[in-house]
């Protein structure tokens, strides 16, 4: 996306700056000429090189002409008011996630203590409060999506939405994980298109243990990257796998979950196919137990303020004042340094 155009509501003044700054050029050349003659009638540049050896009345100061005329077209451009030059931000990209929590019966594994929902719901929470006043919405998922809480500063009412997560949310008859479901109801969250600069993120906290072809997902993952969103992906559990308990709940069958045959059932992560959905979404990989690849995942959804983009704090006929104003300063103060080389290098007469 390219930068924004910039016009002028007044650009007559764009003509009053060139004609200022060719009359500061036609001054200064016309300076330059006076001290060449002054030189010449001094005894030329050998005499002059003596009388004054501070300054060399020769030289044409390219470095005051430049700062004088960058003052002048500056203040200028300012006058002319400059109009479509984007200073919404301070200096951050608009970043805005949705978290999709993976709740069906297969988070119940206990590989991860307590189990794979817990552990999943405190690393959305640390996510949450990594992002500072950054949008944040949250969804859970497992046949279907629930959406908690669109987009939103928010942060507080997000993060309450999730203490109320509990294993109670799932169920035994859940008809699987569809992982692409998830990934489509996140991304029809921002129902506007995005703003010039903005990153929109999916980060998916789950253990792959889909009820769906993996090639589907990884299509989906695919499909949202191309819509401009990034899908990070957060893998809970192991490839050992364990049983599932459900929790006591009303309306809910407690007890192991079993097979159609009355054995025990037991999830494995998939992490194959979590990583593959995180490249195919442009994003990254984390598993839950690698804090320092949480914390890589954080920084990526907080990204610290340009060094360089301070002066977007103020629109940008400020800017160009305060660039003027510190030109001038600059080149009044070459003069003073000038003058004072030329006292200190004076020898008192014998």
């Amino acid at each position: 996306m390219g930068a924004p155009a910039v016009s002028f509501l007044r650009p007559e003044f764009l003509t009053v700056g060139a004609l200022m700054a060719m009359m500061v050029l036609a001054g200064w050349w016309a300076h330059a000429r006076r001290r060449r003659r002054l030189a010449e009638f001094l005894g030329g540049r050998r005499a002059a090189a003596r009388l004054s050896p501070r300054s060399d009345l020769y030289r044409f100061q390219v470095e005051r002409l430049a700062l004088v005329g960058g003052a002048v077209l500056a203040a200028a451009a300012a006058a002319a008011e400059p109009e479509g030059w984007d200073t919404s931000g301070p200096g951050v990209p608009e970043r805005s996630v949705v978290l999709a929590i993976d709740v069906s019966a297969s988070m119940q594994a206990s590989d991860i203590s307590p189990t794979r929902l817990d552990r999943a719901i405190q690393v959305a929470d640390e996510l949450i409060q990594r992002v500072g006043d950054q949008r944040v919405g949250l969804l859970l998922f497992a046949g279907t999506t629930y959406t908690l809480a669109p987009p939103t500063r928010d942060i507080a009412t997000v993060r309450h939405f999730l203490s109320g997560v509990a294993g109670t949310v799932a169920s035994a008859h859940d008809p699987g994980t569809l992982m692409t479901v998830a990934i489509r109801e996140a991304a029809a969250q921002w129902s506007q298109p995005p703003q010039p600069g903005e990153v929109r993120s999916i980060v998916l906290i789950g253990d792959g243990d889909a009820g769906e072809g993996g090639e589907a997902v990884v299509e989906e993952a695919r499909a949202a990257a191309a819509r401009g969103m990034h899908v990070h992906v957060v893998g809970v559990g192991t490839e050992r796998g364990s049983g599932m308990v459900m929790p006591p709940a009303p309306y809910q069958i407690e007890g192991p979950v079993l097979t159609e045959t009355g054995s025990p059932a037991t999830s494995r992560l998939d992490e194959a196919l979590l990583v593959r959905i995180a490249e195919e979404g442009v994003g990254r990989y984390a598993h839950a137990d690698d804090q320092g690849a949480l914390d890589d995942l954080g920084d990526w959804l907080t990204p610290a303020p340009l060094l360089a983009s301070w002066w977007l704090f103020y629109d940008l006929p400020f800017a160009l004042i305060s660039l003027a104003l510190v030109a001038l300063l600059v080149e009044s103060l070459l003069g003073i340094r000038s003058r004072i080389r030329a006292v200190l290098g004076r020898r008192p007469i014998a």
